[in-house]
């Protein structure tokens, strides 16, 4: 059960809250909760001088999604509106739809939109080629850098009454603005891009109140044709998505894990990431309530939002706060030149903007002449350049030596739903991606066995190699 821990600072000067307000944010964007080690949730509040308080929350990405987040919050103010409240029962839990999809791939719907992702992925293109100031694999990022800018509310409803009137969601026309600004920074209009999509199955009447993960990522060739009309790219956007989400018993993961296997590298395949949840407000009925009943208004002025993922490099986030379009950049700042990033962001808020008059939809677009990046490399290197795959190790092949290989080889088998018989099989050659990793690595710590860091596992893969890593381990035990 998540606890809520109370700093008072009532008495205290404002260079003590500031000081405090500081340590607090830094430490709930570093140290986020582990649902594997704990609860997922992470609340804390901050008792204010003039009967004012902070509340701040900090939730794992692992346990809840946009939709999530907004029936989350309605739930949490409508009992603190109302000590009284009781919420309707659920006659449903998230175990009890993760269990349902469990049977998804014996399908032979599942199956046809398998088999629908599988036969594009050999045409699709690389990511955008960003330029880098330093090579992804080499950073330890602890915080994600954020632009932020808002599209006051009255701008914001000309804007979806323009998205109307030309036929498309608000988030169609968000990604085109979005591919547009990418094609300009990277220099080049064919690339792919991650979109994540909130992706909930009408299982059960239940399960648009249900919090949990449910969103999903859609992988999303971009290839803009040359100078076309802002309508238009918003109008191949709506159709684009679409027919995706139209296949989507698929997930992104799946579709990601199988493209990195053709790609031979274990990099993630789509780093540069766009996300909407345009419209989450209209579909729950509500939005975020301006009063908590006995504890007062609540005041959004000071929302702030951090976010940690990994596998990305850059993020876009569009979401309604109080009527106004907020538009979120998060990004590794340790890859990218500061130039660069603000350049791009300027361009999707000036976009942005354009479309709230009819002149942004007509208007011609200025994109790069180069369909593809160039071959050559840049200084610094480029985002979209596929990662080597890892040298061939020096393992023996044959079948797994003692109890240590042989164990690893039980398990990965088990995750990775194949026969796992050569010492020298490599995890990812056997379909695995770095999630999964992870989730081995993890549970090889949970149970015991060892604890051996991604870093040391990524230089030898095979079972032979992560047996020599936790005997390793093992023998620095005192």
């Amino acid at each position: 059960m998540p606890r809520l821990r109370v700093t008072d600072l009532r008495a205290a000067d404002e260079d003590e809250i500031d000081s405090r307000l500081d340590a607090i944010r830094k430490e709930m964007s570093t140290e986020g909760p582990d649902p594997a080690h704990g609860c997922g949730l992470d609340m804390r509040l901050t008792l204010l001088p003039g009967r004012r308080a902070r509340l701040r929350s900090s939730t794992s990405l692992l346990i809840i999604d946009g939709w999530s987040s907004g029936v989350f919050y309605r739930d949490l103010f409508a009992l603190a509106s109302d000590y009284n409240a009781v919420l309707a029962p659920l006659e449903v839990d998230f175990g009890d739809y993760a269990t349902t999809l469990e049977g998804l791939p014996e399908t032979e719907q599942w199956r046809a939109d398998r088999d629908w992702w599988w036969e594009r992925l050999d045409d699709f293109p690389l990511p955008p080629a960003l330029p880098l100031t330093a090579d992804p694999a080499e950073v330890r990022p602890t915080l994600m850098g954020t632009r932020q800018a808002v599209l006051e509310a009255k701008r914001w409803a000309a804007l979806r009454e323009q998205c109307a009137r030309h036929g498309v969601t608000p988030s169609a026309a968000m990604f085109a603005a979005f591919s547009t600004a990418v094609a300009r920074a990277c220099g080049h209009r064919r690339f792919l891009l991650n979109t994540l999509q909130l992706n909930r199955l009408p299982l059960h009447p239940d399960v648009p109140r249900l919090v949990g993960a449910f969103s999903s990522t859609v992988l999303m060739p971009v290839a803009l044709p040359d100078s076309p009309v802002f309508a238009d790219l918003a109008a191949d956007a709506q159709r684009n998505l679409g027919e995706a989400l139209a296949h989507n018993l698929v997930t992104g993961v799946e579709v990601s894990r199988e493209l990195g296997r053709r790609r031979g590298t274990r990099r993630p395949v789509a780093p540069v990431v766009f996300q909407s949840t345009l419209g989450v407000d209209a579909a729950l009925g509500s939005e975020v309530p301006h009063s908590a009943g006995p504890l007062g208004t609540i005041d959004l002025r000071s929302h702030h939002q951090q976010l940690r993922t990994p596998q990305v490099a850059l993020e876009v986030r569009l979401f309604e706060l109080r009527d106004e379009l907020v538009v979120v950049f998060s990004l590794v700042e340790e890859i990218f030149a500061a130039v660069n990033v603000d350049r791009m962001f300027h361009d999707v808020m000036g976009i942005v903007t354009s479309l709230v008059d009819e002149g942004g939809w007509s208007a011609r677009v200025i994109l790069p002449e180069a369909l593809d990046a160039p071959e050559e490399e840049t200084e610094g290197g480029r985002l979209s350049v596929p990662a080597v795959s890892a040298p061939a190790t020096a393992d023996e092949a044959g079948v797994p030596r003692d109890g240590t290989e042989r164990e690893i080889a039980r398990r990965w088998a088990a995750l990775l739903g194949c026969s796992v018989a050569d010492r020298a099989a490599d995890f990812f050659g056997l379909g695995g991606d770095s999630l999964l990793a992870v989730r081995m690595l993890g549970a090889l710590a949970r149970d015991g066995v060892a604890q051996v860091t991604p870093r040391r596992f990524l230089e030898r893969p095979t079972v032979a190699g992560l047996a020599a890593a936790i005997r390793e381990g093992a023998g620095d035990r005192p």
